[in-house]
């Protein structure tokens, strides 16, 4: 895979010390179609990256419709010659402003990904739009931040049912992560067509007690006529666990060994929920018990049938103790 914060370092390393009479210093970084250039702002360092169209330009209406934000502009240019390239056009993608070069690299790295993973079914435009699209409303959502502490413990739970059905199932394609629903707002953290699988977790084992957000959360329907609690009753810790980082790593070594497109979706769920490289190293989880439960019409819970007319939203506690006919085996969660 093409690692273009490594390209760009090369860029600037070779800039640097030595006079430039080009505005712009440009790198084939792909061969293969679309052919992909890097470029560098001599100037101020901004990046770019050129993707070939072709020999026919995309119409005005096109790229217009492409979504932007501020701080990136895009254009498409004809080049006569341009390395071993002749009479092509580029669409070609620009760092405005000089704040946080490393943001602009990451979204530049994902479409990238995304052009290397295009199926045969996909166009160079849809795979542009989608990812322009998905990176728009990360902006639009503040960019990256800090996940609360809550939010840090369910993640952690997420992925570990994540790696936990991966270490079962060695030999079957990771489709988990295309089932994997909490990171996109979904109203169950995992849903196929059969059940869904609700993670939760639990700090004081003395208390088990798990928080419910809505009243729809439960719910059975048509769709989802079976749901499973997975509860993790978790320690964050300073010195015995695995960090959200550590996990994260782990995850995404056993992806690449098994599916580099599923792969590039953990990453963009993960860019989907404004979790940040390395911000997650220091504080350790360790979950020391795990149970399950089978959400039934008697399973005690809230669902929106049952509350008067204008009330909504509701969230509330469920105490495990008093679960116990509920309980399943763990290995029965797993059959998703």
């Amino acid at each position: 895979m093409i690692s273009l914060k490594n390209e760009f370092e090369k860029m600037i390393k070779e800039i640097e010390g030595k006079k430039n009479e080009d505005i712009y210093k440009l790198k084939i970084i792909s061969t293969n179609i679309p052919f992909l250039l890097a470029g560098i702002d001599t100037l101020n360092l901004n990046r770019q990256l050129y993707i070939d169209l072709g020999e026919v330009a995309w119409a005005d209406e096109q790229l217009r419709s492409l979504p932007k934000w501020r701080g990136l502009s895009l254009s498409i240019k004809f080049f006569h010659r341009i390395g071993p390239l002749k009479q092509r056009y580029f669409l070609v993608l620009k760092q405005e402003t000089e704040k946080s070069p490393e943001i602009f690299e990451d979204l530049l790295q994902n479409l990238i990904d995304h052009l290397e993973f295009m199926s045969v079914d996909d166009t160079l435009f849809s795979v542009v739009f989608s990812v322009l699209d998905r990176w728009r409303n990360f902006f639009s959502r503040g960019g990256y931040f800090l996940l609360t502490d809550e939010k840090q413990r369910g993640l952690y739970g997420e992925l570990h049912f994540i790696q936990k059905w991966m270490n079962k199932f060695p030999n079957q394609p990771p489709l988990l992560i295309e089932q994997w629903e909490g990171p996109t707002s979904g109203r169950i953290d995992f849903k196929n067509s059969r059940y869904g699988v609700e993670i939760k977790t639990c700090v004081e084992k003395l208390r088990k007690e798990i928080k419910i957000s809505n009243e729809k959360q439960l719910k059975l329907t048509e769709v989802v006529s079976q749901i499973y609690l997975y509860v993790c009753f978790i320690e964050p810790n300073q010195t015995h666990g695995q960090s959200l980082q550590g996990i994260v790593d782990e995850i995404r070594s056993m992806l690449l060994a098994r599916s580099e497109r599923l792969l590039l979706k953990f990453n963009d769920l993960l860019t989907e929920l404004g979790f940040k490289e390395d911000e997650y190293k220091d504080k350790l989880f360790f979950i020391h018990t795990e149970e399950v439960y089978e959400v039934t019409e008697e399973f005690p819970k809230i669902t929106d049938n049952e509350l008067p007319l204008g009330i909504s939203h509701v969230s509330y506690n469920i105490d495990l103790n008093h679960c116990k006919d509920f309980s399943r085996a763990l290995d029965e969660v797993f059959k998703m």
